[in-house]
């Protein structure tokens, strides 16, 4: 029996037993999160040791950990570490709240404002009040869409970040407020992941001396609507911020513990050799689409030796594929490449550069947005059947690639695939082979697959149906996680917000994080 069938079961006997015993039916509640308090009964098999019992949970999917707090206080402990080891601050109101949520609706919009910031300030109050649960947060992320100041709700933060002793992950999201030098002052010595996308205070992180990961502001906004939108969108207020940010004096002193970077691709040349040398992950976003964002990069080619993962997204210039074809023998180690583009058309010179630069590397994790290839059909064809051993594939070809194409890429897609996004002119008919094929793919954990025309021609049932391993799965810009309970599948869809400032946490693993980055 796996492990969320057991613990199913464990929950509806222990409601059973409640009713038998005539006790009340309904846990009663923890005022202050609304969360189900513990029982003090006991359970059977309550005689295994606790490391038992905490490798059991660790398998249960996350929608199945709420009824858990409430059958026992050995379960309470295990599920509240893992309900509230990343937990999300919401600052809300206005226009600004409308923008976020992608309406014109006020009055949903204050409804869900007030419920959203109420739990957020119950979640700080919490925190303060019980250093266990403050052990148990390891991520913040706050997501600011408020008209106003926020000087309240700023401070509350503020007061609280020193009493989470184990915080090694914080985001701060949106302008409303901005992310300022009060916020980066409280911020611990101790965080090792920081991802800003909002306003930089000058001077804010030189006391983050562990700091590994590092996301900088972009102005590339994804929207969270569910029918085709084929194009990048830029945020106005986001690109005027990150036109002149001081990433020169920010990385200058930045420790070399540094091991993942995103940044805009036009401070590349401010990027130091010594953080070059130790970097792992570099995410570049172009939002010009001129040479000019490309002063610097051969210099990354040539330092950055330990890479592993590197990511090419937004406007890039054709001149890139000059540095990829003389950049074939560096960067030994890398693993994971994106190149994401919105704006270019290629020459075959391109698709020769492209593949010169991908040849003979042992890729786990391949990712690719041409939406304007028109004429290299073969090549997307040929990248997919040489590199069978991916785990984590993404093609987005846009409108221009048509059946006889898609079945062969379908029909090539790796065993090996964990994780797969395919964003194609599908219809019908091809659309029936990728559900034939994804049934032989016996490690495919995540699919997400987007309409670049129309509407996607599949049901949830027939994906999951079909791929008895799928966990979580996407259509268009709509993520579900499927549960299952024997024969049987429970879809949950996770709401609109979540899935447009969607977070590591949000997903099984880093890899369908990102996969679905970006998109």
């Amino acid at each position: 029996m796996s492990s969320s069938c057991l613990i199913f079961n464990l929950s509806n006997l222990w409601t059973t037993n409640n009713l038998s015993l005539g006790l009340q039916s309904a846990p009663f509640v923890d005022l202050s999160l609304g969360l189900p308090a513990p029982s003090t009964m006991p359970i059977a098999g309550s005689n295994l040791p606790p490391e038992v019992w905490a490798r059991v949970l660790d398998e249960v999917p996350q929608p199945h950990l709420l009824p858990l707090l409430s059958v026992c206080s050995q379960f309470h402990d295990i599920a509240i570490r893992r309900l509230f080891a990343s937990i999300k601050i919401y600052f809300m109101g206005g226009k600004r709240a409308q923008e976020m949520l992608n309406t014109n609706d006020a009055y949903w919009v204050d409804l869900l404002a007030i419920d959203f910031m109420r739990k957020s300030w119950e979640i700080l109050n919490h925190i303060r009040q019980d250093r266990r649960f403050a052990r148990a947060v390891k991520s913040v992320t706050v997501i600011a869409f408020a008209d106003g100041l926020s000087i309240f709700e700023r401070m509350t933060l503020t007061n609280t970040i020193p009493f989470i002793p184990n915080l090694h992950t914080f985001r701060w999201i949106g302008n409303g407020p901005e992310f300022d030098k009060s916020v980066a002052e409280c911020l611990p010595w101790t965080l090792q992941k920081l991802c800003i996308q909002s306003s930089l205070p000058a001077e804010p992180f030189h006391h983050l001396t562990k700091l590994q990961h590092l996301e900088l502001p972009t102005p590339f906004f994804f929207p969270d609507d569910e029918e085709a939108h084929d194009r990048l969108v830029i945020d106005d207020e986001l690109a005027e911020i990150t036109t002149s940010l001081p990433i020169g004096d920010l990385l200058y002193d930045f420790p070399s513990e540094l091991r993942s970077l995103r940044l805009c691709a036009s401070y590349i040349m401010h990027i130091p050799v010594r953080i070059c040398n130790t970097l792992t992950e570099l995410d570049l976003l172009m939002t010009i689409g001129d040479e000019d964002e490309l002063v610097g990069l051969d210099a990354i080619f040539r330092h950055a030796t330990v890479l592993e993962s590197l990511s090419f997204v937004g406007f890039i210039s054709p001149l890139v594929f000059s540095f990829l074809e003389n950049a074939a023998d560096t960067m030994p180690l890398l693993t994971s490449f994106r190149f994401c583009d919105d704006m270019t058309d290629y020459s075959p010179q391109d698709m020769v550069a492209l593949s010169t630069f991908l040849a003979n590397r042992p890729l786990r994790r391949l990712f690719l947005r041409v939406p304007a290839v028109r004429n290299h059909h073969s090549f997307l064809v040929s990248l997919v059947s040489t590199n069978q051993q991916l785990e984590v594939l993404g093609l987005h070809t846009g409108m221009y690639i048509l059946d006889p194409t898609i079945m062969m890429i379908v029909h090539q897609l790796p065993r090996t695939l964990k994780a797969l996004h395919l964003a194609m002119n599908w219809r019908g008919s091809n659309m029936l082979n990728l559900v034939d094929r994804i049934g032989q793919l016996p490690n495919l954990t995540f699919l997400h697959l987007y309409g670049a025309v129309t509407r996607l021609p599949v049901l949830l049932d027939d994906l999951a149906d079909e791929a008895k391993g799928l966990q979580m799965v996407g259509l268009n810009r709509a993520l579900w996680n499927i549960n299952r309970v024997g024969d049987e599948l429970f879809f949950a869809k996770l709401p609109r917000w979540r899935i447009k400032f969607a977070v590591d946490e949000d997903f099984l693993c880093d890899d369908d994080a990102w996969l679905f980055k970006y998109n």
